[in-house]
Order: structure tokens, then C-alpha cells, then sequence
């Protein structure tokens, strides 16, 4: 039963190689690590704050484990309490592994509690270069900078601020700090009816709401291990593509509106309203589209629905390779963009960067084809990879992959199973026993991951992370050695959600 299940998710040796990682934690870390679980396809246990160093040293040294990257480090506030989660991943395994950790400070000292936690970093970068980055570095709006840009706007929030020391016109040093994003928006969702968390767990990502409700939803799917239908895992995949791609050409919009092409920017914002349209016909909505629901969708798709996205999907196809040919095949274009933001497989993998960002520099991951999300594996695409990782191969990969989506898009019309699709549970009257879970799902700006703890039908509390802080990080290592006008062209170019970086307001 179990096994079938999981078919449809999982292929059987993958659960056997993470079990086999699990026991070998189990086996070398013995009593540093309690509560070793498996939560789909992540690992989660706690560890004593005393006891990280060690643990984190024997996970990284250790062939038989191999987790050589630290993709995020997320803290929240349980009764005054604060809560440490390490994201620690393995591109070449294919896995990843979650590590709760307890500061013994009260979060309402702010003094020994920020001096507790930045002892913490401190530790883990020795080991982790990347956990540099979540240091927590109180006085920088006091320190003299060459150049100062306050409240980078993404998507219409203050995002960041940028903190930059310059020789001439050519960056020094820069320092990107989130801190104007820390607001009150996870305590917002702590203790919150599984129905009202899906219809807001969309603003996590403002260019691409689908991706968040569907990773919560595929989350609670596998902890019920309740089997969804093929057709409702098409349509699914029909409405990710097609978000995917109005994500993508906003990514272009941008990007033609800081190489001042004009043209090319009236084209890019016409096909984007035709994407938009559709999505609005399947969801009723275009920003937040609360379209997904455990065990299916809000509204089934007619064959005129599939009709229109299909003649939609066709017109697009025609109009891209104007608008590439527009931008890619315009010297002075491509030369402003050539070599710029440049970042090898190495460091792009060592800041934990997922997705478009880590194809354009030559890394072949997608959690599509890695790990059978939804259905994928019954549709034909290529992985788009690019080489030299500039903010002109991420341009050109964000078009590789708009003419992926497409093609999976008119599979998917073709192929629609003739289902009916019935509604299978009243999430009202959920009693799931207190759990833990980690999903994650592969959205346009990369792997973005959710861990959420519940009981009954109430979600006690979600933490998201999100793939725009690692870009973000990315961006603070590139920016060095460029040119002060490029700032904007590089940040641009990673393509980072507002949404993402948002972090709970500490005491």
C-alpha cells in the first residue's frame, strides 16, 4: 500500500538511498543528533547548540553523508525562545537536510541574544562559508560607505539595502542587508487554519503565487499519504508552466527596461498580458491565484479552457523568437550584458544558488527531472544549461526555458486524462496528530522550500526559505570587481522575489 502510495512521487531507490543517509547519521553522530526522520525527501533532526560544530564538521568531512552546502539559515521565536533551522543540501546526491538547533538566550534580550546568535554564525561559517552572509551586523548603517542605496525596491517592497565601498568606479566590497524585510509576517501565520494559510501563503512569491500554495499542498498530501488523481496533477503542472513563464517574461520585462529597449519592452508586456489572461481563466486570478487544494484544484478545466490556453500557448510560440532575436541578436545589447555578474559552477553552487541562476552556470539541476515532482516525468523537455553564468546567459536560459514550458504546456493539453475529479477531504475537519514536514518544489527564481509544524487542521507554525536570499548572497559576492553602474543590471539579472526574503521580526 505504502509503496503505491509513493509511486507516483518517489522512485523506490531514492527512498532507499535516504534511508541509507539516515542510518549513517544515526551511525556517526549517535547521541548529537536525536529525532532523525525522513520528511519526504529531506532529513530533519535536532541538535544540541553545544554539540553543532562537531555535528556539522562530521556531516561535511564525511563521504558516506557528502553534504558540502548550506543553503539557507532560518530562525523563529517559540515562547520567547529562539529557534535555529540549517538547510543543508547535496546537489551531487540529490537530498537535502534540515537541523533544528535552540538558542539558550531569551529572545526578549536583545543584547545576549544577538551576541548568542552571531557566536552561532560564527561557528558555522569556520565550516560553512556561506553562513557569513546571516550574520546579524548591528552597526553597518553607522560605518562609512562610498555609496549607500537604501530600500532596493522588487515587486513593489522595500527589499534590501546595499552598502557599497568603491576605488574609482569599480566595486571594492559591497554588503547587502535584509534587515528592512524583517517584519511581523510569519507570527501573521503561526497558529493559522490549514484553509486560510493556502489563500495566503501565495504572497510568499508575488510573480509566481501558484508555486507556494502548491508546495504546502503537496506537503500535506505526503503526510496524509493521500494518492492525487493524474488529471489533477496535470492541470497542476498546466498552471506551474504557465506561471513559470509569465515569470520569466517579467524577468525580460526588466531586463529590456535597464538596456533601455523600448521595442522590445512594448512586445514582452503584450505577450505577458496574453499569459496573464490565462492564468486568470483557469485560476480567476492573476497576482494570488488560491487555485490549489489538498488532494486537487478549486476548478476543474472544460475542453474550451484547454482550447484557449492551447491557441494562447501557439501565439506566444510565434512572438518569443521575435523578442529574443530583439534582445540577443542586438550587439550593443549583448555586449552590456556579456561578462557581466560573471560566476563560475563553484561559487554559484557554494552560495546555495538553485534554479535559472545555477543553470546559466553550468549545473544541470532541476527538481523536476531530479525528483519527479508531480508528473513530469511524462512529459518530454530538456533541461536548459548554459556555461559562462553572466547576466547574459541568465537572460538567455530565462528564454530556453519559456520554449520548455510550451512545449510541456501542449503535451499537457494533449494528454489531459478524462477524469472527473471529486472532492476528496474537508480540510476543516483535519485531525492530523502534531507533525513535522519539509516539501519543496522547483519555482522560477529556484528550489523553494517550506517546513511547517501542525496539529488537528491548524498550522502551528511556517517557515519558508525561499532561493532569492542565496541569490542574494550571490550578488554580494559578484558585485566586487564591477562596475558601479552595473549594480542594477546584476541584481536584475538574478531575478529576486521580495516575497522570499521576508524574515520573522525578532524580539
Amino acid at each position: 500500500m505504502a509503496k503505491e502510495l509513493y509511486d507516483g512521487i518517489y522512485s523506490s531507490h531514492k527512498l532507499v538511498f535516504v534511508e541509507k543517509i539516515r542510518r549513517n547519521l544515526e551511525f556517526y553522530l549517535k547521541d548529537k543528533a536525536r529525532g532523525i526522520r525522513i520528511l519526504g525527501q529531506e532529513i530533519f533532526f535536532k541538535a544540541d547548540i553545544d554539540d553543532l560544530a562537531e555535528v556539522l564538521k562530521e556531516i561535511k568531512k564525511n563521504p558516506e553523508i557528502e553534504v558540502d552546502i548550506l543553503t539557507s539559515i532560518n530562525k523563529y521565536i517559540v515562547e520567547k525562545k529562539c529557534i535555529v533551522l540549517l538547510n543543508l543540501s547535496s546537489i551531487s546526491n540529490n537530498f537535502s537536510m534540515i537541523i533544528e538547533t535552540a538558542l539558550r538566550s531569551p529572545a526578549g534580550n536583545t543584547e545576549t541574544f544577538a551576541a548568542e546568535y552571531n557566536k552561532l554564525i560564527r561557528e558555522i561559517n569556520a565550516i560553512y562559508e556561506s553562513a557569513a552572509f546571516y550574520f546579524e551586523d548591528l552597526q553597518t548603517k553607522d560605518r562609512q560607505f562610498d555609496i549607500v542605496i537604501r530600500s532596493h525596491i522588487i515587486d513593489g517592497l522595500d527589499a534590501f539595502d546595499t552598502y557599497i565601498d568603491a576605488e574609482d568606479d569599480i566595486i571594492t566590497k559591497a554588503n547587502i542587508d535584509t534587515r528592512i524585510s524583517v517584519i511581523p509576517f510569519y507570527s501573521i501565520t503561526r497558529k493559522i487554519p490549514v484553509t486560510e494559510l493556502i489563500s495566503k501563503i501565495s504572497r510568499f512569491d508575488y510573480n509566481a503565487g501558484i508555486f507556494p500554495e502548491l508546495c504546502f499542498c503537496i506537503a500535506l498530501e505526503e503526510l496524509m499519504q493521500l494518492k492525487v488523481a493524474k488529471r489533477i496533477q496535470f492541470i497542476r503542472m498546466l498552471i506551474s508552466e504557465l506561471s513559470r513563464v509569465a515569470n520569466h517574461l517579467s524577468y525580460i520585462a526588466k531586463m529590456a527596461a535597464i538596456m533601455d529597449s523600448s521595442i522590445a519592452l512594448s512586445h514582452i508586456l503584450i505577450e505577458q498580458e496574453r499569459i496573464l489572461r490565462l492564468i486568470e481563466l483557469v485560476t480567476g486570478s492573476r497576482v494570488h491565484p488560491n487555485y490549489i487544494r489538498v488532494g486537487g484544484v478549486r476548478k476543474d478545466l472544460n475542453e474550451e479552457k484547454l482550447k484557449n490556453i492551447s491557441s494562447g500557448i501557439s501565439q506566444l510560440f510565434q512572438k518569443i523568437p521575435k523578442i529574443e532575436s530583439m534582445l540577443l541578436d542586438n550587439a550593443v545589447i549583448t555586449n552590456k550584458l556579456k561578462n557581466k555578474g560573471s560566476a563560475d559552477r563553484q561559487t554559484v553552487l557554494g552560495c546555495g544558488v538553485t534554479g535559472p541562476n545555477l543553470r546559466a552556470s553550468g549545473a544541470r539541476y532541476d527538481l523536476r527531472k531530479n525528483r519527479n515532482l508531480l508528473l513530469y516525468r511524462e512529459v518530454s523537455f530538456i533541461v536548459a544549461v548554459g556555461k559562462y553564468g553572466d547576466c547574459l546567459e541568465r537572460l538567455y536560459i530565462r528564454f530556453r526555458e519559456i520554449y520548455q514550458s510550451i512545449k510541456i504546456i501542449e503535451q499537457l493539453a494533449g494528454l489531459m486524462p478524462d477524469e472527473h475529479i471529486r472532492k476528496l477531504i474537508n480540510l476543516s475537519e483535519l485531525d492530523i496528530p502534531y507533525n513535522r514536514m519539509v516539501s519543496s518544489i522547483e519555482c522560477p527564481h529556484g528550489v523553494f522550500k517550506i517546513y511547517f509544524e501542525i496539529e488537528g487542521s491548524t498550522v502551528l507554525k511556517l517557515v519558508v526559505m525561499g532561493p532569492s536570499r542565496n541569490s542574494l548572497y550571490l550578488a554580494q559576492n559578484i558585485l566586487s570587481g564591477s562596475a558601479i553602474d552595473d549594480i542594477e543590471l546584476i541584481l536584475a539579472s538574478l531575478d529576486i522575489s521580495s516575497g522570499e526574503i521576508m524574515q520573522e521580526l525578532p524580539a
